[in-house]
């Protein structure tokens, strides 16, 4: 919950196009029963979608705050890593600790994953597409409860059009660095995925896409 304190809607800017637009028109509405899922290769991948977990974070709180008064509260919000040296994204609020969820790289266990938890914003990374055999009974489950998918590049940065999310740089990067710090072997500092943007501010990237082109790249 440090994020309430760090940050607030106002600490975000969203653009399309190069033209400046309000959240609602690029990403979808935050509910307090909605459940955010990124999926991630190496565990650093996932930082490549901070900036959009993080705006779910912020609208999940002013959501909640319409609520209630007084809270302790953690969105269901979750990783799934393909890897077996996680990382935990407890800084951006994936907590607790049995959210960074470790899974096989195999399309059909991280859907049936994803599915267990009821994500309803899925978040994939851009990789070679494929066309991985899964059951139709988990793909009927996903149609059910996955309402929409995003794409996010491990870079920050897409090479084709999207939207981009803007933080600032601090105390952002200071969260990168300390998810990093989490991993058994963590990258050196100077390969982390935050160095794009302008200088006071972090700058990533991503696009709306259909959940089988979701399917086509969970590996």
């Amino acid at each position: 919950m440090h994020t309430l304190h760090d940050l607030s809607a106002g600490d975000f800017r969203y653009q399309t196009e190069g033209q400046t637009v309000n959240r609602n028109e690029v990403m979808s509405e935050i509910t307090i029963d909605d459940r955010v899922g990124v999926v991630m290769g190496s565990a650093d991948e996932g930082l490549g979608a901070a900036n959009f977990l993080l705006s779910c974070v912020i609208e999940f709180y002013d959501t909640l705050r319409e609520c209630k008064d007084e809270f302790f509260e953690y969105p269901d919000f979750y990783t799934f890593q393909a890897t077996t040296d996680p990382a935990d994204y407890r800084m951006f609020d994936v907590y607790p600790d049995h959210k960074n969820v470790e899974v096989a790289a195999e399309a059909e266990t991280i859907l049936r994953a994803v599915n267990d938890r009821a994500i309803s914003v899925l978040l994939v990374p851009d990789r070679s597409q494929k066309h991985p055999e899964i059951e139709d009974i988990t793909r009927r489950s996903a149609e059910r409860t996955i309402e929409h998918v995003y794409l996010y590049d491990p870079s920050g940065l897409l090479d084709d059009d999207g939207f981009e999310i803007s933080v600032p740089r601090q105390p952002v990067t200071d969260w990168f660095e300390s998810t990093a710090d989490s991993m058994i072997n963590p990258p050196p500092k100077d390969s982390l995925r935050f160095q794009s943007g302008q200088q006071d501010r972090i700058s990533q990237s991503y696009r709306e896409i259909s959940l089988e082109k979701a399917i086509e790249r969970l590996f």
